[in-house]
């Protein structure tokens, strides 16, 4: 990809339906940084999850095809029916008498765009493929500039604070949501990444390794460990993947090569010139970093008892992710909770993978969990062998999704099925690798 193919991507004139099928797509996999921006930093709209609604609505009638119902495109059958199966098996639960829930319009309207999105993501053409990431990739940017332009209008928003855009609505969680804003930074660490895989310019590879640079630095101001281990894990399997010791010559030959020597100085004068320029602002993001790691040390001396440091403190979140692991063990002999479960968000535990099994007895352990484990079988294949730029996008996007299924939310949560369904959709399927296949990704970027 050059740079005139790049931009050819975002012409309506000649790609208009793939553009709204690709803004459809993002809107509800990674709609809620543009949500809170709009909703409550530029004040439009409701300050209420009417507004989110609305969002993913118009989301949805992006997403229609030409033909509906005319035209479905094969997904991964394995992904689709354990998730199918969890999915039903859940709203099963929901619809028994006394069931826990937020109430149901929400959870009705939870299911309701889980499926829709489902459903029409498999009656979208194989050739929005092309447009998906590139799309993704700069709407994801906006978004972080958005985040920080929040933060600079923001009054109650001070330096030390975590990142992110503060609620408007009165019974908001204070301080906004982080995680969304440390999301959204890794969606856009990913899709830079495969697009220097799939791209020879150099000034496209510079705005990618820059917009790389900034996402990580957005993630340090978030100060979110579950991202950060998450990022960590995402840089392994791409070691593993791509450097093996037969890749080792060669990647070496391919750092030193012109190219990337010169993309390297071109990165460091323009790190070099804000370095000087905002100074200030480097030191700040230096003492984030400080501030997150001392974050860990409380977690790992909440977990094992041992301090790293004199100043480690018990870290709750993790108190209460390791009581929700003794209550795991403490049901293993109860066969009632083992069968059937305790019912639907009966017990919250704040470990999704877990939590389906204690909520949804055995069925919920295999529906759910079998989901996982096949979703790491082909994303290991995928990152293994890159066939396609979205399936490779999707398979890291699941690396970054492995330490959220230990560290947070449940297993229902609907930005996790957002996901989920592009991966159903995009991951493992052979019949989208009809191009020839790109350069290994440690080569092409070295």
């Amino acid at each position: 990809m050059d740079v005139s193919q790049f931009l050819a991507v975002f012409n309506p004139l000649k790609n208009f339906n793939n553009l709204r099928y690709s803004i459809g797509i993002y809107m509800l996999f990674n709609g809620f940084p543009i949500i809170f921006f709009v909703r409550d930093t530029l004040g439009i709209g409701p300050a209420s999850s009417t507004w989110t609604a609305a969002f993913w609505m118009l989301g949805l009638v992006f997403m229609l095809p030409a033909n509906l119902f005319l035209r479905i495109y094969r997904p991964n059958a394995v992904l689709f029916n354990l998730s199918v199966m969890f999915l039903l098996l859940a709203f099963f639960y929901y619809m028994l008498p006394g069931s826990s829930g937020a109430g149901m319009v929400t959870e009705l309207g939870n299911y309701f765009f889980i499926f829709a999105y489902l459903i029409l993501i498999v009656q979208i053409p194989n050739t929005v493929k092309e447009t998906l990431i590139p799309v993704i990739y700069i709407m994801s940017l906006l978004s972080n500039f958005s985040l920080i332009y929040s933060l600079m209008v923001d009054p109650n928003w001070t330096l030390g604070m975590r990142a992110a855009i503060t609620f408007a609505n009165e019974n908001a969680q204070s301080g906004g949501n982080p995680h969304a804003a440390a999301r959204n930074a890794i969606v856009c660490i990913i899709s830079s990444g495969v697009l220097i895989w799939q791209s020879r310019s150099i000034l496209l590879k510079t705005l990618f390794y820059i917009s790389i640079i900034f996402s990580v630095a957005i993630i340090i101001l978030t100060q979110t460990k579950s991202t950060f281990l998450a990022l960590i894990l995402m840089v392994m399997f791409y070691v593993y993947a791509n450097f093996s010791l037969k890749k080792i010559g060669s990647t070496i030959y391919n750092f030193f090569s012109f190219k990337t020597l010169l993309v390297g100085i071109i990165i460091l004068l323009v790190a070099n010139y804000f370095l000087s320029k905002y100074y200030d602002i480097y030191a700040i993001i230096l003492n984030y970093g400080d501030v997150l790691f001392a974050r860990f040390y409380n977690v790992y001396y909440t977990i094992t008892g041992v301090q790293l440091e004199a100043e480690s403190t018990i870290d709750a979140s993790s108190m209460g992710r390791v009581t929700s692991f003794e209550l795991f063990f403490n049901s293993l002999g109860n066969l009632e909770i083992m069968l059937l479960g305790l019912g639907y968000k009966a017990t919250f535990l704040d470990v999704p993978f877990l939590e389906a099994l204690i909520n949804h007895g055995i069925l919920g352990f295999l529906f759910f969990d079998g989901f996982l484990f096949y979703l790491f079988i082909y994303t290991y294949r995928e990152v293994m062998r890159q066939t396609t730029g979205i399936a490779l996008f999707v398979a890291y996007l699941y690396v970054y999704t492995i330490p959220q299924m230990a560290t947070g939310g449940r297993p229902y949560d609907i930005t996790y099925w957002f996901s989920f369904i592009l991966m159903v959709r995009f991951l493992g399927i052979k019949y989208l690798d009809v191009a020839p296949k790109q350069p290994k990704l440690a080569t092409a970027t070295a």
